[in-house]
């Protein structure tokens, strides 16, 4: 037997003694009445709480309730009215109302989200940031589409340097250049930030070929490297950071022609897991929550079920952007299962089958 203490917003009534199903989470949410109120169980108690919908700032589309001084968000509920995404976003003092809590809570949300601009970021800036400062070889591994090129280059940006960018490299010549027939020396990207500083991202390490990380790890450990045209040393201010979709460890079912790289020169820089972000994802839809619902819940299903396919913030984009103007299922099948066939379509289980978009790729199947 669970005690559940009927509680509201100031008053407290007296215990009742209920029959309910202990989770083995250390808590379970039970939502009601169209998200109205819940029953929170933890531990051996379960708590009857008001929901508070947030329909603006960065916790829109979200419901929130407290327990004790602990404020908890959440949004997603399974077949049975369980929350699936119950998270901690902070606690409050008692004595001030919940609605100034929440406040204070959004606010600092939004300033851990944004850079000093008022740009929002991703939720590893600051680390990202941090590493460059201080000197530090960085690699971020994360999907196709996540935003490292951007977020770069906001923190070059910030940070006052020089940014320079190449894409998975062929050929030792796209790093070190080369002298042409005539005795001209050409330059790359990789020697201009090394000469004469900067940020210099290398995209794609893991599908270029191995001798790049080589060449990169003995410019980064002398400070000065060899180019075709006589001996730079490097810059004070030359920072390199490198991505990729694996972590070196060479081809997986979604990336297939990534390389194995040396895990000794990798050993080099600081690994950094850059995955799509929800604050990101959040503005792109212009604050559609539903949409981005959809997208993460989509990733997470094909995953599962070893779907080979990318839902990246540019389906997020195109959705937003093209729902204004077709029809939902047709902007389904241009802008997110691209030319998925549908039997492929029909393995996918809709996750939530009361949003729209999930309703869009059922009827496409």
């Amino acid at each position: 037997m669970l005690e559940i203490l009927m509680e509201t917003e100031n008053t407290q009534e007296e215990d009742k003694q209920v029959e309910i199903k202990v989770d083995n989470n250390n808590l379970n949410v039970q939502v009601l009445d169209n998200f109205e109120k819940a029953i929170i169980t933890k531990g051996h108690k379960a708590h009857t709480r008001k929901l508070y919908p947030r329909k603006t700032g960065i916790l829109a589309g979200s419901y929130l309730f407290n327990l004790n001084t602990n404020i908890y968000k959440l949004s997603q509920v399974n077949e049975n009215n369980e929350a699936q995404d119950v998270e901690w976003i902070g606690n409050y003092e008692k004595g001030i109302t919940f609605e100034k809590a929440i406040e204070k809570i959004e606010k600092e949300q939004e300033e851990k989200a944004t850079n000093g601009d008022g740009y929002v970021v991703h939720k590893e800036y600051e680390t990202i940031k941090a590493c460059i400062e201080n000197d530090i070889p960085v690699y971020l591994v994360g999907p196709a589409g996540s935003g490292k090129n951007h977020t770069l280059q906001q923190i070059a940006t910030d940070l006052e340097l020089d940014f320079y960018f190449t894409n998975a490299v062929q050929q030792e010549f796209k790093i070190t250049g080369f002298i042409d027939a005539g005795g001209i020396y050409h330059e790359t990207e990789f020697y201009k930030a090394f000469k004469d500083g900067g940020l210099f991202f290398l995209d794609e390490m893991d599908a270029s070929i191995p001798e790049v990380l080589v060449l990169l790890n003995a410019a980064i450990a002398n400070r000065y490297f060899d180019f075709p045209n006589g001996k730079v040393f490097a810059h004070p201010e030359f920072r390199i950071v490198a991505a990729g979709n694996t972590v070196g460890d060479g081809a997986d079912e979604q990336y297939t022609g990534r390389l194995t790289l040396d895990q000794s020169s990798l050993d080099r820089f600081a690994v950094i897991e850059f995955d799509y972000d929800r604050n990101i994802e959040t503005v792109l839809a212009k604050g559609n929550k539903e949409l981005v619902d959809f997208i993460n819940e989509l990733r997470e299903e094909c995953k599962a079920i070893g779907i080979r396919a990318t839902f990246s913030y540019r389906a997020i984009i195109s959705v937003e952007k093209l729902e204004k103007a077709l029809p939902l299922e047709k902007v389904m099948v241009i802008a997110v299962v691209k030319g998925m066939d549908k039997d492929t379509i029909r393995t996918i289980r809709p996750v939530n089958i009361s949003n729209k978009y999930w309703k869009a790729l059922k009827a496409i199947a």
